[in-house]
């Protein structure tokens, strides 16, 4: 009786055995089928990314080509603009040649005038110096006689302030001979 009982507990519990290996087979395909299916979603991205990439690079490659041909007929253009503006430039040159000429020759007389009438206007401001300095002469020798005059119509003052006014006259007479010194040395440097 005792072995039917664990003859019967084996079997069963091989039965179990059977159905949990049934079980964990089917969980195993399941997973496969699972891990399957989301490998060929990888593989389809990966596809499709692929391709992506192929038409991107083919749209580069006819973008630089588009690019270097705008290139090369924007150059062809620049350099065509280029040889007309040198082509125009030597015409100008040329035709410019004679009136070149005309101006260079009328820039040597304008020189030339310019030094005779510098030169003039050195022998002017002279002349302007020198009659400032006689007019400073001339009233010099002028005041004192007004001055002498007045002492002579009024003798009645005291002497000290005949001796301020006597002083006070000779003071312009000093600057009046100081003035016309100054005036010949800033005269030298104009000169120069």
């Amino acid at each position: 009786m005792a072995a039917k009982k664990v003859k019967n507990r084996v079997n069963e519990l091989q039965s179990q055995i059977r159905k949990l290996a049934q079980r964990f087979d089917n969980e195993r395909e399941k997973q496969v089928d699972a891990l399957e299916k989301q490998l060929e979603a990888a593989r389809e991205r990966v596809n499709e990314e692929i391709q992506r990439q192929k038409d991107n690079l083919a749209k580069l490659e006819s973008l630089q080509e588009e690019y270097r041909t705008k290139a090369n007929a924007a150059l062809k253009k620049q350099i065509d603009r280029a040889r007309k503006a040198v082509d125009d430039a030597r015409k100008q040159v040329n035709a410019n040649e004679a009136r070149k000429m005309l101006l260079e020759a009328e820039v040597k007389v304008l020189k030339a005038t310019a030094k005779r009438a510098h030169s003039l206007a050195n022998v002017i401001s002279q002349y302007e110096k020198d009659l400032e300095k006689r007019a400073k002469e001339i009233e010099v020798k002028v005041k004192p006689k007004k001055k002498a005059a007045a002492k002579k119509k009024a003798p009645a003052k005291k002497k000290a302030p005949a001796k301020a006014k006597a002083k006070a006259a000779a003071k312009p007479k000093a600057k009046a001979k100081k003035a016309p010194a100054k005036k010949k040395a800033a005269a030298k440097p104009a000169n120069s």
